[in-house]
């Protein structure tokens, strides 16, 4: 029996090293130590949208008031739709002299001589995501460069995940335990190690479906963008020690 308990030891030890821990390993106190990680995807909740505006001008005033008078429509939209105030962020505000493209005719170049830039991040429940798109449209914003997925309560969904690493590591080592000819008994000791917080991440409606994530349907002569969000996934790596009989 002794001689069969060697390999959970020395494992025991091993891990032990690793997260720091000291856990008494001898004759009197057998235990098996695993490490299990394991992840939870759910529906998102909340998303946040990056929009915002660019303009040009031959002038610094004529880029500058031509972003001031179309941010200013855009943000009424906004409360107009009904989104909270302290759900609205200035992300970027820029003025600036424009480096010129060099495939830019020299039309193009002359017009172009400032860039005025604005732009906001706009938190809403998925469900209007669509909506709020197509309404800043509508108002003039002419970027909307991505958009983050969450839940309400990332933490109830971190435990979430917590509670499914130690179920996974319970798994593992009464499996261990009856190779052993043992009972796996009461647990002694468990660390968990999160992640830092995951980010689902869409960058660019403009650009074309190619990540499924973002289709324009045609009806009529009016586009009508539709938003798939992506699930909301945490993973939670437990370090889990049980006794066994």
């Amino acid at each position: 029996m002794n001689r069969v308990l060697a390999a959970p030891f020395f494992v025991l030890c091993t891990l032990t090293l690793a997260f720091s821990q000291e856990i008494q390993v001898n004759r009197q106190n057998k235990t098996i130590a695993v490490i299990a990680e394991e992840s939870v995807s759910v529906d998102p909740e909340i998303a946040t949208v990056t929009i915002g505006y660019r303009s040009y001008g031959s002038t610094r005033d004529a880029a500058l008031n031509d972003n001031l008078r179309v941010s200013e429509q855009v943000l009424h939209a906004l409360l107009e739709a009904n989104v909270p105030k302290q759900s609205i962020e200035t992300k970027k505000l820029d003025l600036s002299l424009v480096d010129p493209d060099e495939k830019w005719t020299p039309e193009i170049k002359k017009e172009r001589q400032f860039e005025a830039r604005q732009s906001w991040n706009v938190t809403v429940p998925v469900s209007e995501v669509d909506a709020l798109i197509e309404t800043t449209i509508q108002a003039g914003a002419n970027e909307i460069s991505g958009a983050t997925w969450t839940v309400a309560n990332p933490a109830e969904l971190q435990a979430k995940a917590s509670g499914a690493a130690l179920a996974k590591a319970r798994s593992i080592s009464e499996q261990m335990a009856k190779g052993l000819n043992a009972k796996l008994g009461d647990l002694v000791y468990a660390s968990n190690k999160a992640p830092s917080e995951e980010s689902r991440y869409l960058e660019g409606f403009w650009r074309p479906p190619d990540s499924h994530q973002v289709w324009k349907k045609w009806i009529g002569d009016k586009p009508k963008v539709e938003i798939y969000p992506e699930k909301v996934n945490r993973t939670a790596t437990v370090y889990a020690v049980f006794s066994i009989e």
